[in-house]
């Protein structure tokens, strides 16, 4: 089985990052969905033995980030993304969307600060929201042989 810690939304929470990273040491993928690249950016080296991907949300329009990225583990594949470009905060139809055109199995995204998951039956795209990390939320996702669960957790 395999771990992946998810988080977002770290608006300057740059301990609250290492405290997960800490807590959470056997996920070595680390998604993080945006608005605070600088706080990720900053705690990187000190865990280089995880693989970092890294989306830029609508405060980091300074980074040279993308806004989307994918990532395959154990036969899930994942799209990352902040949402503000989907308009998340008013529908998950252009992410459930999105995330079928590039055959990913789970859509994760940010933005709304509001804990979330979704099952789109059309598509087949569970979306995944782990909530704001600057409110203590992030959320851990389990993987095996294509089958996948996602834990809520707390700072």
């Amino acid at each position: 089985m395999q771990k992946v810690l998810v988080f977002s939304d770290s608006h300057g929470r740059t301990g609250y990052i290492t405290r997960i990273l800490d807590k959470e040491s056997d996920c070595k993928t680390v998604f993080f969905l945006g608005d605070g690249i600088n706080d990720v950016e900053t705690v990187m080296p000190y865990y280089s033995d995880r693989n970092f991907v890294v989306v830029k949300g609508n405060c980091d329009s300074f980074s040279s980030a993308e806004l989307y990225a994918y990532k395959h583990i154990d036969g899930v594949t994942f799209m990352s993304c902040h949402g503000d470009a989907l308009s998340v905060r008013y529908t998950l139809r252009d992410l459930f969307n999105k995330a079928h055109s590039v055959r990913a199995n789970v859509a994760l995204y940010g933005h709304t600060h509001i804990r979330n998951s979704a099952f789109d039956s059309y598509s087949g795209v569970c979306a995944v929201n782990p909530g704001a990390l600057c409110d203590g939320c992030y959320c851990v996702i389990e993987i095996e042989k294509g089958k996948y669960e996602i834990i809520s957790k707390q700072v």
